[in-house]
């Protein structure tokens, strides 16, 4: 393969993952909102009960993938996204509790959904993490020119990983302090984890040059 070829196909997995990225939320939300009778869910995971589950757990593998497959500038390029990967994987194969009286044995694994809440959280607390983390610190580095685009690029970049961090924080908030109260009524955790993968959409597509691209001379 040419360098030219391989450079489209880097590009090209770079846009794939932003796609995945946005497109995951508005998926299951949206065929979930239809197909059960115009309700929404209290959170993305959630749809893992409902008939959007192989939508939901086919998207995280994909996106969990691309991340495995993506290779980076450097090592910790290769590494975050692997660690992403793996955490994405995680964020399926262990599903959310479902909020019902009794205990229920849930996953590929069948553990009690009681234990497997905790891996589901854990891995998604970290791959949105390692997500910020990928925007903040890895998109913004550069070897060559640093052009006009470049530093809007990084601005964006920057952005998008504070998006995700406060979306995250927000989410701790309302569960430790707010679940029971007039706000659960809006799906606090709904919106946030669909505008933190839309923050980590956007910043993957502009890292394929879908927006924000270097003017050619």
């Amino acid at each position: 393969m040419t360098d030219r070829g391989l450079i489209i196909s880097y590009l090209t997995m770079r846009r794939v993952i932003g796609i995945l990225g946005i497109g995951l939320p508005m998926i299951v939300i949206l065929g979930g909102f239809i197909q059960n009778g115009f309700v929404f869910g209290d959170s993305i995971s959630s749809y893992y009960y409902t008939n959007m589950r192989d939508f939901f757990v086919g998207l995280l593998c994909c996106v969990g993938l691309f991340l495995m497959s993506y290779k980076g500038y450097e090592k910790i390029d290769d590494v975050t996204g692997n660690i992403s990967g793996i955490f994405a994987f995680g964020i399926a194969f262990f599903p959310t509790s479902l909020e019902s009286s009794g205990v229920f044995k849930t996953g590929i694994f069948q553990l009690n959904d009681s234990v497997s809440v905790y891996f589901h959280l854990t891995c998604a607390s970290l791959f949105f993490l390692s997500l910020a983390f990928n925007s903040i610190f890895l998109f913004t580095k550069h070897g060559g020119a640093m052009t006009p685009e470049k530093i809007k690029r990084n601005r964006i970049y920057k952005l998008c990983g504070y998006i995700i961090i406060f979306s995250i924080l927000c989410i701790l908030v309302y569960k430790v302090f707010l679940v029971k109260t007039f706000i659960a009524a809006i799906q606090p955790v709904l919106i946030f984890e669909a505008v933190s993968l839309a923050a980590f959409g956007v910043s993957w597509l502009i890292k394929g040059e879908t927006l924000v691209k270097d003017k050619e001379v």
